[in-house]
């Protein structure tokens, strides 16, 4: 009798609109798709089979051969660092409950998050040709809008969210808008230019990791963020 009204409670809970979940379970599981997909990145870095080196200067020469390789998993650890980082200010600062559409927009961030060990590959594999660049720039652009759409989600649902001052919020919102952005620009000029592709890419990422970086363009700019 009680299973039984166990299991028509849960059949409530699971058919209604706002359902309330379990917002540590959905950190948890976003931390260890985080941490694998980190440590994947290096692990597509490999020295070319068969290739006998018996001195340092043929190791070097293979070490010089995966140097695109190398570029692309660096850029691509600072990626998932910063969207790691916004990620958990996101669900530790902001986020009081999660609902059916939060988690559901987690999980498609965390299904094009793991594809960036793979573009980063195709980058380090083909870096003289612009779709490589192209299609990593998009896996990245559509991490980047799921980002900020969770954040536009929680911000719209007052239930979801804890009060935080409006220019936390406002930052929040101008870091999340920079990546989609740049990503678009780096896109846009792979074709004609895969140095200034990646230039784009990167940007953002150092903005997001320096710390103070915003109020220092509030000074230089001569304007404030309130």
């Amino acid at each position: 009798m009680a299973a039984s009204g166990w299991f028509s409670a849960g059949s409530v809970l699971c058919n209604g609109n706002n359902l309330s979940m379990d917002k540590t379970r959905l950190e948890f599981l976003s931390d260890g798709i985080f941490a694998i997909v980190l440590t994947i990145l290096v692990i597509e870095i490999k020295l070319p089979e068969g290739v006998e080196v018996i001195s340092n200067e043929e190791l070097w020469h293979q070490l010089l051969i995966l140097w695109p390789a190398i570029m692309s998993f660096a850029l691509s650890f600072l990626v998932i660092c910063v969207f790691w980082i916004n990620h958990t200010y996101l669900f530790h600062s902001y986020v009081k409950k999660v609902d059916r559409g939060l988690n559901l927009l987690n999980m498609l961030y965390l299904l094009f998050l793991v594809f960036i060990p793979f573009v980063a590959k195709l980058v380090g594999e083909y870096p003289y040709i612009p779709l490589a660049a192209i299609v990593y720039g998009l896996d990245i652009l559509v991490v980047g809008v799921l980002a900020k759409l969770m954040f536009r989600h929680v911000q719209k649902n007052p239930e979801l969210h804890h009060e935080l001052p409006s220019r936390f919020l406002k930052q929040a919102h101008i870091r999340m808008t920079l990546t989609p952005v740049f990503y678009v620009l780096g896109i846009l000029v792979a074709p004609f230019s895969i140095g200034a592709s990646i230039f784009f890419y990167l940007f953002p990422m150092l903005f997001n990791l320096i710390p103070g970086s915003l109020d220092l363009v509030e000074r230089l700019f001569r304007f404030e963020i309130a």
